[in-house]
This record gives structure tokens, C-alpha cells and sequence, in this order.
């Protein structure tokens, strides 16, 4: 029985890779490659759907099928944007028990399909989700820790939550009746198509199989050909993404109340990174629709999901104006965050919010302070003082100041002023020399602590100092400093020879 079939046909058993391929010449004989050279080869084939290429993607396409007889092509007018149209056609026309969607620049393991499809059948389960590695330069995600190398487990998605943000295809086999059953299918003409499926489908199923190994290779091109390399530069991907979410929650409706709080994660986290930029990037005369648009989305999420899904209050302030309905301060988001303010002892971004929820969504996050490259010179002590705090930017601009203090216990000995200056690779990152007269600090140990000054008061914060990494300093008549850790602080400790 070939390929094409029709979606009344009783499916054999084994695995189509459906191979959605539009323009990807340099890359499709690697991808169906990888697929040839799976352990589990004689239980596969191959669909590869030509999405109106310009180059000799299809032309390609067609050796390979001429050469193997389980690989068959479908031609068909591109259309794009996105893969979605060309996985949908190869999902109708599947005729195997199990399919597995790789795009046309990536690529399987050896291993992959005699992991996940042993997995799926052994446990007679619908969903089979295996880890993925990007190359040619690796990188980490949240999710990174669900998956276990040498690991089969079958799980419901409570126990790996994070697992619900890894919205990609390729590392997922699907089996067949049941993806057609479910009525998930995957957007047409819009990027980021593939996670109206592949969400839902992680929380509609009761448990699936999770592969601990890598199973897809993730290609991130140097030239930024990959859909998934632009997502905050192409306008069209707000819309597009804008439209995913909104599908997305018409789906959360529908779901037990556990998964539907894991949806609203999904949503909150993967769109705010195009919230917090909207107002830079999009048309003026747009942002109206955009802010509306988000803000019926955001609307039905509590603000407790949105402050645990996001990764800091500059990303959460986008949604702070939404929830408070004020799109005279979305339209100036970046000014809005270029201030601090102190309160009860934390430090927030200076956003005039109307509740106690919306307020505690402007709370910066962790505060990493740390002292390291200690010198000692012509009466001086001088060491740098790196800066971070989660959630707030260009901290030079957005205090009043920043003093350090030399503390002998719980009070503060003597203080300084010092100026922080942004990291030019990452602005969120910034660094001071700070200069100490040796006369200002007695003999013995001091801890360093920084104040933070706003219009709203002072707050402060610890400097730290990795617990292996004590430094020491001789300066001149013998007066020798240590810069050390005292329970993950900065200790300085001064010692003066008598006499000296």
C-alpha cells in the first residue's frame, strides 16, 4: 500500500516522517539522510511535502524518491507562511499507525524513531516526546531538565511542567487515528503554526511517553533562515503569535482546571516577549488593535500565573498596563521602566498601578551583587563591584544612586558613592570601581552592603563573594587586606602590623 491514502484507509503499522520542505536545497538531502540511517529504517517511511520551492528543493525530493522505494513526494503551490499547510496535507495523506513531522533543514538521531515509536507502541500510548539539541552551537532551555538521558518514562504532563514550553514539532510522534480524532491541526499562513497542536496535545492526553535521549537535531542557521530565528524582528510574527494565543485560550477553556493553568503558562510566557516590545516595533497606528487584542487574552489569567510564568517585572509590565487598562502607558512602555522605587524594602519599577496584584507584578526579582578584583595601592582599596537585578534596566539611570557601605555587623560604618556603568554585550549587567581610603576602615572584619536610593526611600542589599574565591592584598608599612566569603557575603578583613 503507497503513501497516499485517503483518511478512511485502516493504517498499517510503522512511521511516516512527513517532511514539510519549501526553499531548504542545502539542507534536505542531511535531513532525509538522518532519516535513512534510523536503526528502526525498515519500519519508516517518508512523505516529503514540496511547498512550492523556488529552488531545487523539489527536484531533490524527487532523486531520493526515485532511489528508495518508501519515500514518495507530493508536490503542491506554496502555501506559506509556515509549514502548516504542507503538514496538514501530509497528515491527511499519511498511511501509517504513528507520523512524525520533521522540517526540511533538520535532522533525527539514529536512535530517534526506535525510541520513540518502541515507547508509544510498548505502552500503547498517543504522544511520544524526546529531547532536542540545537546545532551547530548548543544551547539550554527551561525544559532542558525534564528530559533524563538513558530515560523512557510515561508520565502525565503534572509531573513535568516546564515540559509544557516545549511547543516545538520535530521532536514529537504522534499517533495517527489519534491526531485525527483530536481535530488538531496545524495553522495555515502564519508563522509559530505548530503550537495550536502541539500544546494542546501534550495537555489532552492523559500520560505519554517522555524519551530522556536526544532524538531531534534543532539546524539554527547562521544566516537567520529559520522560522524559529526571527521571532521579535518580523512584525508579522506579533499577528501571528497574537492569533496562536488567542487560539490557544478558546483551547483552555476547555481543559481540566490543573491544565488549563499550565496553557495559561504556555500563553503568558511565550507572548511576552512580544508584549514588552509592541509598543518599539509595531506601527503606531496599530498598537490600539494589538493592546485590545492581548489585553481580552490576558484578561482571564490570574495574576499569580502571570508573575510565575514570566522571567522578570520589565517583561511583566507590558501586561501590567493591560490588566489595568491604560494604553497611554503601553504606548510609552520603555520610558515607563527607565525607574526604580523603593517599597517595604524591595525595589519595583516606578508604574503607577490601582492594585496591591498589579503592583507586585512591577517587584523586581533577585538582586546579584559580588565583589571580586581587589587592589591595593597608595593608601587605596579598590575592587569591582558587579550588578545585576532581575526584571530592571540600566540601573545608572533608573536610581537616584548607589552607595556602598562598609558595615561592622548590622550597621553601617561608613559609606561611598558609586557610579554602575552598563555592560556594552548585556546592559542588564553593570559594574562600578569602587575606591575606599584605607583610613576609613579600622582593623578587623566588614562586611559590603549597597544602598539603593529612589524618590520613594532607600532599600539595600548584600554584596556577595563565592566561597572559594578569597583574594589578598599586601600594601605598603604591611597592611594586608583579604576579600573573602563570610556565609556567601563579601567579608573585608583589614590587618595592620603595629607600628606600621
Amino acid at each position: 500500500m503507497g503513501l497516499l491514502t485517503n483518511l478512511f484507509t485502516r493504517l498499517e503499522p510503522g512511521v511516516t516522517v512527513v517532511v514539510p520542505a519549501h526553499d531548504v536545497e542545502r539542507y534536505l538531502g542531511a535531513c532525509l539522510d538522518s532519516v535513512l540511517a534510523q536503526t528502526w529504517w525498515d519500519r519508516c517511511r517518508i512523505l516529503i511535502v514540496d511547498d512550492g520551492s523556488t529552488d531545487s528543493t523539489g527536484r531533490i525530493a524527487d532523486r531520493y524518491a526515485a532511489d528508495h522505494p518508501r519515500i514518495e513526494v507530493v508536490h503542491q503551490p506554496n502555501r506559506g507562511p509556515g509549514a502548516g499547510a504542507a503538514r496538514n496535507r501530509g497528515l491527511d495523506l499519511v498511511g501509517t499507525e504513528q507520523v512524525l513531522f520533521l522540517d526540511g533543514d533538520d535532522e533525527l538521531t539514529p536512535r530517534a524513531i526506535e525510541l520513540l515509536s518502541g515507547g508509544l507502541t510498548r505502552h500503547r500510548l498517543d504522544l511520544a516526546v524526546g529531547a532536542t539539541e540545537q546545532f551547530p552551537v548548543g544551547r539550554e532551555w527551561i525544559w532542558s531538565d525534564c528530559y533524563q538521558p538513558g530515560s523512557v518514562r510515561v508520565l502525565p504532563i503534572e509531573q513535568v511542567p516546564q515540559l509544557v514550553h516545549d511547543a516545538r514539532t520535530c521532536n514529537k510522534l504522534y499517533g495517527t487515528a489519534w491526531l485525527r480524532r483530536s481535530g488538531l491541526r496545524f495553522a495555515e499562513g502564519i508563522h509559530h503554526q505548530d503550537t495550536v497542536v502541539n500544546v494542546p496535545a501534550m495537555l489532552r492526553v492523559p500520560r505519554f511517553v517522555l524519551v530522556g535521549d536526544v532524538v531531534h537535531r534543532y539546524r539554527k542557521r547562521a544566516e537567520g533562515g529559520s522560522v524559529m530565528d526571527s521571532h521579535f524582528t518580523r512584525i508579522d510574527n506579533y499577528w501571528d503569535h497574537l492569533q496562536v494565543i488567542e487560539t490557544l485560550t478558546g483551547m483552555a477553556k476547555r481543559l481540566p482546571a490543573d491544565r488549563r493553568r499550565l496553557m495559561h503558562a504556555f500563553i503568558v510566557r511565550s507572548f511576552q516577549g512580544f508584549a514588552a516590545r509592541a509598543p518599539a516595533t509595531l506601527p503606531d497606528d496599530r498598537l490600539a488593535e494589538f493592546f485590545a487584542r492581548t489585553k481580552a487574552v490576558i484578561d482571564g489569567i490570574d495574576a499569580a500565573a502571570i508573575e510565575q510564568a514570566t522571567t522578570g517585572a520589565d517583561q511583566r509590565a507590558a501586561y501590567v498596563t493591560m490588566l489595568e487598562g491604560d494604553l497611554a502607558r503601553f504606548r510609552r512602555l520603555d520610558a515607563q521602566l527607565e525607574r526604580l522605587r523603593a517599597h517595604r524594602g524591595n525595589l519595583y519599577l516606578d508604574l503607577p498601578t490601582t492594585t496591591e496584584q498589579t503592583r507586585e507584578l512591577l517587584r523586581t526579582g533577585a538582586t546579584r551583587a559580588w565583589a571580586d578584583e581587589l587592589t591595593l595601592a597608595e593608601g587605596r582599596l579598590r575592587f569591582r563591584l558587579r550588578l545585576r537585578i532581575r526584571g530592571a534596566r540600566r540601573l545608572d539611570a533608573a536610581l537616584d544612586g548607589i552607595v556602598v557601605s562598609i558595615a561592622d555587623g548590622d550597621r553601617a560604618a561608613a559609606e561611598w558613592p558609586v557610579g554602575v556603568r552598563p555592560d556594552d554585550a548585556d546592559p542588564r549587567e553593570h559594574s562600578a570601581e569602587v575606591v575606599i581610603p584605607l583610613v576609613s576602615l579600622a582593623d578587623g572584619a566588614h562586611l559590603i552592603r549597597l544602598g539603593f536610593l529612589t524618590p520613594t526611600g532607600r532599600t539595600g542589599r548584600w554584596v556577595r563573594r563565592p566561597p572559594d574565591a578569597t583574594v589578598e592584598e599586601v600594601g605598603d608599612a604591611g597592611v594586608r587586606v583579604r576579600l573573602a566569603s563570610n556565609d556567601d557575603r563579601a567579608e573585608l578583613t583589614v590587618q595592620r602590623t603595629p607600628g606600621g
